[in-house]
């Protein structure tokens, strides 16, 4: 397994993990996962969180954009360099 190999999956795990960070900020996934595990909903069920939701959305369509284009620059910037040396 390669060094560049271990980095890509790297960012692929942090960017899901930022994924599901922004996830359970959102209170319709947060109500899920307490019906989930305790078997109940919780107490409230206002429509609090919407920035949250926002928030996860738009990453869950942008991520994979920023991914290709930062993974892009990258191996630009390498190949540049060894043209270079």
């Amino acid at each position: 397994m390669s060094l560049s190999f271990m980095l890509l999956m790297m960012v692929i795990f942090s960017v899901m993990s930022a994924g599901l960070f922004y996830a359970s900020r959102v209170p319709a996934v947060q109500e899920e996962i307490n019906v989930m595990v305790h078997g109940r909903a919780g107490g409230d069920s206002e429509d609090v969180g919407r920035l949250a939701h926002i928030t996860f959305i738009m990453f869950t369509f942008t991520s994979p954009l920023i991914l290709a284009s930062v993974l892009s620059t990258g191996m630009a910037v390498l190949r540049w360099l060894q043209r270079r040396v």
